[in-house]
């Protein structure tokens, strides 16, 4: 399904030296405990901060005309394939939020 298609991962986002703004937050925000999740929870915050920005609307979104607002809803609705067990959601909202300027 993906032959051809560029496909990033946890390696390709930032390095030990110079970590991607998502990887920042997380760090701050102690958005990860046991860290079995993080590099998918990662991945799926710079996409979802894509589909944002690209105005992709989701299942969560008001109005399907106009680009989607960032909100609590809107992460928490596009995050909601990924399972932390440790229950870090609050802290990850946070580190979302905060890269994507806090407005939510």
């Amino acid at each position: 399904m993906n032959d051809g298609a560029n496909v990033t991962t946890i390696e390709g986002l930032g390095t030990p030296d110079k970590l991607h703004a998502i990887q920042q937050a997380f760090v701050k925000h102690d958005g990860y405990q046991c860290g079995y999740c993080t590099p998918g929870q990662i991945c799926s915050a710079v996409a979802v901060l894509d589909e944002i920005q690209q105005g992709k609307p989701s299942h969560v979104t008001a109005d399907l005309t106009a680009k989607p607002l960032l909100s609590v809803d809107e992460i928490r609705e596009r995050m909601s394939g990924n399972i932390c067990r440790c229950g870090a959601y609050s802290n990850i909202i946070d580190a979302i939020t905060e890269v994507a300027g806090g407005k939510v």
